[in-house]
Order: structure tokens, then sequence, then C-alpha cells
């Protein structure tokens, strides 16, 4: 067959197959490999402690703790009605098909701005291979931040096309599966009118209802109640949990200037600190991005009045740093930001260059870095550094200096065409 003369239409059918194909190759051996103990059995176990009205939030059979809302649980069914060696193959497969698609709307999300077709493709390609650990850690646990990452671009997309109903919708169930897109809904809810705001608002309560109504109201209280006292109370008080791979700042600091047996062992503890000194260092810096975060959201609607990809990538960096749980293959965001950054580089004057290239090499030495590179010793090193952590932190405050600061409209990413009131809906 010459693949030359393949229209549109046949080299499309033809490369979806290959990659169905090639998925199913990958996801088989994952989704074998799957045990009592893997991240996957939470998910697929609150499934059916769902159909079966258990308790949610409870360590069953071994599994880790369940740590997300009873929404996602009533969709984790879907996993239930299989064995777990089954339910965690059709998932492997549709994380191959999400990657798919979320390079898809990425791509059509930076085509709205002034960047040309092939400078879009470029750094699309170059966040493809500097993100490619971390896809490839998310896939080999079987987890869902791939979903809700596809989840987080496809809302953002339709919002910037005007069509929020479906923008909305798909923020709100991505929130309601994993609670970090919430600076993402708000972002948008902040250039938007009262119809976005009774949007969330409906789709708020429909996710809380839902559950509620299909487990019954006193289960469904119950479960809601639980969720909090179990996850978000403890955050909400203080909890910390400097685990060797855990990159929320909260757990960065502590890990470098407070004793643990991860530290003790491969010694990379800084300086010991009081708890509350370093808990104090925690809430300056997260006060002053969470205020550099409503700076942007004011600016852009008042000031600026239009809207960048720079605003996205500096929420995208501020939430993983916020969260109190915040594992590499949560860092699968990085395949957007990466391109962010690209694109300012091609329009940066030489002056700067410099810093791009600094930028670059923690970029690269953070996408290569493992245990199957490096080594145990020097990889949990760099994990007890928290060397990513310190990446997001440089990152979430460039976006904040390019996006001020910057004046090459090109370098802010800005989107073409945008409604100055930002509220429209499509017509």
């Amino acid at each position: 067959m010459d693949f030359y003369l393949l229209n549109n239409k046949k080299a499309t059918i033809l490369i979806g197959t290959l990659l169905f194909i090639i998925s199913i190759l990958i996801s088989f051996p994952i989704g074998m490999e799957v045990n009592l103990l893997s991240d996957f059995t939470v998910f697929w176990q609150a499934g059916r402690n769902y159909i079966d009205n258990l308790p949610l939030y409870s360590n069953i059979g071994g599994a880790r703790r369940y740590i997300y809302p009873p929404f996602a649980s009533m969709c984790f069914q879907l996993f239930a009605v299989l064995s777990l060696h089954q339910a965690a193959i059709f998932f492997s497969i549709c994380n191959c098909l999400f990657w798919v698609m979320t390079i898809d709307y990425a791509r059509k999300i930076l085509l709205l701005t002034s960047a040309t077709v092939k400078q879009v493709n470029y750094s699309l390609l170059i966040g493809f291979l500097l993100s490619f650990r971390y896809f490839l850690y998310h896939l080999s646990f079987v987890q869902m931040n791939s979903l809700v990452l596809l989840l987080t671009l496809s809302g953002i997309y339709y919002f910037l096309t005007k069509k929020n109903n479906l923008a909305i919708l798909l923020l709100v169930i991505a929130t309601f599966i994993k609670t970090i897109p919430i600076l993402i809904l708000i972002w948008v809810l902040s250039k938007s009118n009262y119809k976005n705001y009774l949007r969330t608002t409906i789709y708020f309560v429909l996710c809380i209802l839902l559950p509620i109504l299909f487990r019954g109201v006193h289960q469904g209280i119950n479960d809601l109640h639980d969720y909090y006292t179990t996850f978000l109370q403890p955050f909400k008080d203080g909890r910390i949990e400097p685990e060797l791979q855990n990159y929320g700042l909260a757990a960065a600091l502590f890990k470098m200037f407070s004793y643990t047996p991860d530290g003790d062992k491969y010694q990379y503890i800084i300086s010991t600190l009081d708890s509350s000194v370093i808990m104090l260092i925690y809430k300056c810096i997260i006060i002053f991005s969470f205020l550099s975060f409503l700076l942007l959201l004011i600016y852009s609607r008042f000031v600026n009045k239009t809207i960048s990809l720079l605003e996205i990538g500096f929420t995208l960096m501020f939430t993983h740093l916020l969260s109190g749980i915040t594992w590499e293959y949560h860092l699968v965001t990085l395949f957007f930001v990466i391109p962010l950054l690209f694109l300012n580089f091609l329009n940066t004057s030489p002056t700067y260059k410099w810093l791009y290239y600094i930028l670059g090499v923690f970029l690269i030495f953070n996408s290569i870095i493992g245990a199957d590179t490096v080594g145990f010793y020097l990889y949990y090193k760099s994990c007890g550094y928290s060397l990513l952590t310190w990446m997001l932190l440089f990152l979430e405050f460039y976006f904040l200096f390019i996006y001020l600061f910057a004046k090459n409209d090109k370098m802010k990413l800005q989107i073409l065409n945008v409604d100055p009131k930002m509220t429209s809906d499509h017509q």
C-alpha cells in the first residue's frame, strides 16, 4: 500500500487503529500486574462498595485509603462490574486514549493564540518529550490524573470558544472526581457572568445530590461527612504528609527541614527547624501565591480585559504546590505548561534567553531522572530535596512575572477574538 496516497480520513483511521492496538498491548500486562495493594484497587473497590452500600472511606482488602468525593465512587461503579484485572486493563486502554485526546485539546487551545501552527506543533512535541516520564508513570500506576487533565483542558477549550454550558459541566465533573481543578473553575468564573455562576451551582448541587439519592439519604450524607473528616478536614487543620515522593510545598519543606525516616536514610535534611517555623514559611509562600492568583484574576478581568494562557500555567502550578498530596504522576499537567514556556522562548529577546536555558536544564533533568536512569540513591536524593517542587514554584512565578511585566504581547499568549466582556455564550 502506498501510504503517500492515503487521504486524511484513511490516514486517521489507520493511525487510530494502530494506536488502539498498541494501547491494548501496553495495557494488558499493566492491568494483569494490578494487585490488592495497587492504587487502582482503591477506585475499583470504591465502585464495589458503592454498589454494595458499604462505607467508602476505609481501608478494605489491603487497599490504600479512598480520598475522592462520593461522586467519583458513583462513577467508579463502571469498574466494579468487571474483575479487578479486567477493569485495570480497560481503564489502561482508556488512559492511552485520554493521552491522545489531551494532545488534541492542548493543540486546539494553543492555536487560539497568535502562535503559528508550526510553532504550536513544535511546542507540543517538546511538551510530549519532557512530560513523557510523568505520563508513563501515570499509566503504570493506572491513575485518574490523565482523565482529570483531559476534562480540564476540554473544559477550558469550550469556555474559550464560548460553549459555556459544556465547559462548566466538564470542569465541575473534573472537580468532583478530584478536587484540584477547583482553581481552574474559579479562574473561569472570574471571567463569567451570572449564567455561568448559575450553571456551576446547578451542576454542583447535582454532583452532591446524585450520590445521596442513589446510596440513600442516610448513607449518602454519611459519605459526605466521612469524606470531609477523613480527607479535607485533616489538611485544613494542618496535616502534612512528608513522604519521599510527595511534591506539595508543605511536604517539600517538612522533608528538608524536619526529621523523617527517609530523610535520615538518604541524608537530604538540610537543617532541622521547629514545625511552627516551617509552617510559617509555608503559609507565607502560599498566601503570596494566593494573593498573586487573585491579582491575576482582577488584572485580567478589569485591566487587561482579555484571556492569557499564562494565567492557566500559573493556576496549574499553584494547584500542585497547594495540594497536600502531589505525586509525580500528578504532573502530567506539565505537558500543557511546557509548550507555554517554549512559545515564550520563541518570542523573547536574546537578552533573556539565558533564563529559558536554565529552565530548560531543570525541565530536561527532571524529565529523565529516575531510579532506572541514575539509580535509586540519587533518585531518592532528588525526591528528598524536592527538585520538582522548586521547579513548579519557579514556573509559577515565571508565569506571573511574564504576564504582568512582559512588553511583548506575543509572550503573553493571549487568546484572540475574545469578547471584551468575556461572558458571551456561543450563539
